[in-house]
């Protein structure tokens, strides 16, 4: 196994073991889903499996980089008036 697909499984470990240790603050649903997504990329693509490592390190990262929320899911509010103000003319 090379060394950068090794960092990317040791990496893929330790947010696996947090996650089992519910010591995470974000959703567990996705990351689980993140998580899940690296153990199927990881075998045939470590880059693509560090990928999704990066989205599951989101949420801790958003706490110290602000900028970064900015790509925050809307709520259920915001995604009804969008839709309703696009799909207004459609209907």
């Amino acid at each position: 196994m090379s060394e950068e697909r090794k960092k990317v499984a040791q990496r893929l470990g330790d947010r696996l073991a947090r996650l089992e240790a519910k010591t995470h603050k974000g959703p567990v649903h996705w990351l689980a889903h993140h998580l899940h997504n690296a153990l199927e990329a990881l075998p045939h693509d470590h880059a693509t499996a560090d990928m999704h490592l990066d989205e599951f390190d989101r949420y801790e990262l958003a706490q110290e980089y602000p900028e970064l929320d900015k790509d925050k899911v809307p709520s259920v509010e915001e995604l009804r008036s969008r839709f309703d103000m696009i799909a207004g003319g459609m209907i």
